[in-house]
């Protein structure tokens, strides 16, 4: 059956169109990660006296809730995820537009999301529970969890720039579903690599003052 992925080669079986329009997808979408921000605001707020970070806590249990929850998804039922008819799935098909390489169960993908659900979601959720704590720990994991994004982000795009082979050529797919929809775990892990690195470049100044 023909779809509207690209290339126009790739062969996606069983593939059935989605039920729901593209700007369906998107209000859901955009509701569903308002309701899951505003329950990590809260939870940080709520914990305010020990939470070191209310947005960073946010971030990394959003990031981590996203890795093992939605990627999770695609990681069981990609080989099946083109002729699926569920919420997740026709979501998935929608930002296949952007790279359709997750309609086709692309083994370099895959072990990016292996990592990625495996590795990287786990990390993020105990960060963001250190740092809900106030915990000392909060600034090494997270420099940890912040390279690990940046390494598979950056590895992402890499696999399929500069040509974007896998994306649909409208300007919509490539610079909002491909670039702008990624890029946020490039540019704040960016800034927290920084944080974490002054925050601990101070620990060992003020260990080494004291010694």
């Amino acid at each position: 059956m023909s779809h509207p992925y690209y290339p126009t080669t790739l062969d996606i079986p069983n593939y059935v169109p989605n039920q729901r329009s593209t700007l369906q997808l998107l209000v859901t979408a955009g509701v569903m990660m308002t309701c899951l921000m505003a329950a990590c605001i809260t939870t940080g707020t709520t914990f305010s006296k020990k939470t070191t970070s209310v947005s960073r806590f946010t971030w990394f249990c959003v990031s981590g809730i996203l890795h093992l929850g939605f990627e999770s998804y695609w990681l069981w039922h990609r080989h099946t995820l083109a002729g699926q008819s569920d919420l997740l799935a026709e979501l998935w098909k929608e930002y296949a537009h952007g790279d359709s390489r997750y309609l086709s169960a692309d083994e370099l993908l895959l072990t990016l999301e292996v990592m990625t659900v495996f590795v990287w979601g786990p990390l993020c959720i105990l960060t963001g529970w250190f740092i809900l704590r106030g915990s000392n720990k909060q600034y090494f994991f997270q420099l940890v969890a912040s390279l690990c994004h940046i390494f598979s982000c950056s590895l992402y795009f890499l696999m399929d720039l500069p040509q974007a082979v896998h994306c649909d050529p409208s300007p919509i797919y490539f610079y909002i579903y491909f670039i702008a929809f990624n890029s946020p775990w490039i540019i704040v892990p960016l800034m927290l690599v920084y944080q974490s690195y002054q925050h601990i470049d101070e620990a060992f100044k003020t260990k080494t003052k004291i010694q």
